[in-house]
């Protein structure tokens, strides 16, 4: 008999089998809760009982004594339905946001004006996100610093990629501490458009400017897990020269039969000039695909992103298969 399981606040839920205890039902489950059981510290992983009953994990534990309602997770098993306060517990799809002190390795120009940043994370300290994830810097007097991650995750670098305008105060501030500082710290990962998993549809990633390098990322992942589906890549720029990984991009089409990169180049020198939006959607419509077994990520500016959902809804595709930061920062009224 299978006991149901939910915790407060986060609200996740999962079942334990009988005779398991929570800690290993939860973990069985692709969730995450403190421990460390390995090291003899045993105190991690107590939990607050609100509802229910259990069999273990109450009373004394190693450097305290348990509170009268608290329980030890990974000894004590459920005897029916159950519910928890832990306000560390996350779940398949989510990971502890953390903050790391990377090396600056290097900063490159990838363009005028598009700089490629590399960092590496400390010896021991793998940083965990999901493909299509940001991370924030986090440098003296610079605020709001959030750039997507642009390679997939898996190793101790992480490669970002820097638009920096000479009217851009922050942008300017960022580059100067990357090229005069050795180490930058960093919170990660960020954000709710990921690919965490090889899905079984086809997939269309679109992107304007360096919002690329969110796109990069998951191509890397999809291509590295041997994604065998359809994926379309589609980059707008307003002038050519700004299209700064296109030999990347023509690269992937070329070597992987299901891969397809679209450039649009509006060839427009107004940086306020949004009609290449526009061009990027129009691009997009133009391949004749079945919308409602495909997933979308679009990664630029509120208007594009809008733009594009508001063309791809009336052809099919569910609005559960559309994804973007945009969606989470900057949602309509």
């Amino acid at each position: 008999m299978r006991r149901h399981l939910r915790f407060q606040p986060s609200g996740h839920e999962f079942d334990a089998a009988e005779g398991e205890t929570i800690l290993a039902a939860a973990l069985r489950q692709g969730y995450k809760i403190l421990h460390a059981c390995d090291n003899g510290v045993c105190h991690i992983c107590a939990a607050r009982l609100l509802k229910g009953n259990v069999a273990g994990g109450v009373g004394e534990s190693g450097r305290r004594r348990l509170g009268a309602d608290e329980v030890l997770l990974c000894k004590a098993t459920p005897e029916g339905d159950c519910e928890f306060e832990l306000r560390r517990i996350w779940g398949p799809n989510e990971l502890e946001t953390k903050t790391l002190a990377f090396q600056i390795k290097a900063v490159t120009a990838l363009s005028d004006d598009v700089y490629q940043v590399q960092l590496l994370a400390p010896a021991g300290a793998l940083p965990e996100f999901f493909a299509g994830q940001y991370l924030e810097l986090l440098a003296p007097g610079v605020e709001a610093a959030f750039f997507s991650i642009a390679n997939a995750p898996g190793t101790r670098e992480v490669e970002l990629h820097i638009q920096v305008h000479q009217e851009s105060r922050s942008a300017l501030a960022i580059y100067q501490y990357l090229t005069s500082e050795s180490v930058v710290r960093a919170r990660l990962p960020l954000g709710k458009c990921f690919i965490s998993g090889v899905p079984d549809m086809d997939v269309s990633l679109i992107a304007a400017g360096t919002g690329f390098a969110q796109i990069k990322s998951i191509v890397e992942y999809l291509l590295a897990q041997g994604f065998e589906r359809k994926l379309s890549i589609y980059w707008g720029v307003r002038q050519s020269q700004e299209m700064y990984a296109r030999a990347l991009s023509e690269a992937w089409a070329e070597r992987h039969e299901n891969v397809s990169f679209t450039p649009v180049m509006a060839d427009n020198r107004d940086n306020e000039w949004q009609g290449h939006h526009a061009e990027l959607v129009r691009a997009v419509l133009a391949e004749r695909r079945h919308w409602d077994n495909s997933l979308v990520y679009v990664s630029g500016s509120p208007t594009m992103v809008y733009t594009a959902m508001d063309a791809l809804a009336p052809l099919g595709l569910p609005g559960e298969q559309f994804f973007s930061d945009v969606l989470e920062y900057a949602p309509r009224g």
